[in-house]
């Protein structure tokens, strides 16, 4: 299969490159910065874009189709964090929060959809404080801007049911990654979820696509 992957030197992004590597698929890896892609040494396509631009997502997955002819999925691991309640989150706040979380997303869905004529699957990343309240009033701007991705895949299924096209969100809990362990030293890392552990979910769902579940949790012990 033919899978892009945008955030592709992320934690999350570069442990779904690993795994699709590992399964001999074809990888278009995306990175936002051209030095980050020069420096990635992983055997797979390579390409560099602001993907908060709309043409340069577009022309992005132009490359991707005129290189391999087809796209089958895409894993959309691009996003940003932060923390904030009602009376500390500007609306600044909120609109670099979508931004980074929904823009980035929406703008590979579009050209996407349109280049996938023959099915495939497409995954994005949630996040729990999009489904809980308690978590979200402290995580406000972030947890409104995941909302806006869970409603995206909504979307997307209704309106291409039946085409051979489903869109996933996948939903961690806390991702074991450097940046959380340094930002939570008092936490206990073990119950975090691993990203290869993340990247096996996605896997399992792009190669089984009989499951329907539109919403896939990936807690671990958290």
């Amino acid at each position: 299969m033919n899978i892009l992957v945008s955030g592709a030197d992320g934690n999350l992004g570069s442990a779904v490159v690993d795994k699709l590597m590992a399964e001999n698929h074809n990888v278009f890896g995306l990175f936002a910065h051209e030095d980050k892609a020069q420096s990635d040494k992983r055997d797979f396509e390579k390409f560099s874009a602001d993907l908060t631009n709309p043409e340069a997502a577009d022309k992005a997955v132009s490359e991707m189709q005129n290189k391999f002819n087809s796209i089958n999925g895409a894993v959309l691991t691009v996003g940003g964090f932060a923390m904030g309640n009602i009376e500390n989150t500007s609306i600044e706040a909120i609109e670099k929060q979508i931004k980074l979380n929904f823009n980035t997303a929406y703008n590979l869905v579009k050209p996407l959809l349109a280049k996938m004529s023959k099915g495939g699957q497409i995954f994005l990343i949630g996040a729990r404080p999009a489904t809980d309240a308690a978590e979200l009033k402290d995580k406000l701007a972030y947890g409104l801007a995941k909302k806006l991705v869970f409603t995206l895949a909504e979307v997307i299924n209704a309106d291409r049911k039946d085409t051979g096209i489903q869109c996933k969100v996948i939903v961690p809990s806390i991702i074991d990654t450097p940046p959380n362990r340094e930002s939570m030293p008092d936490m206990d890392f073990s119950k975090w979820v691993k990203p290869a552990e993340i990247a096996d979910t996605i896997y399992f769902h792009l190669t089984h696509n009989y499951i329907k579940d539109a919403v896939v949790k990936v807690y671990g012990e958290v």
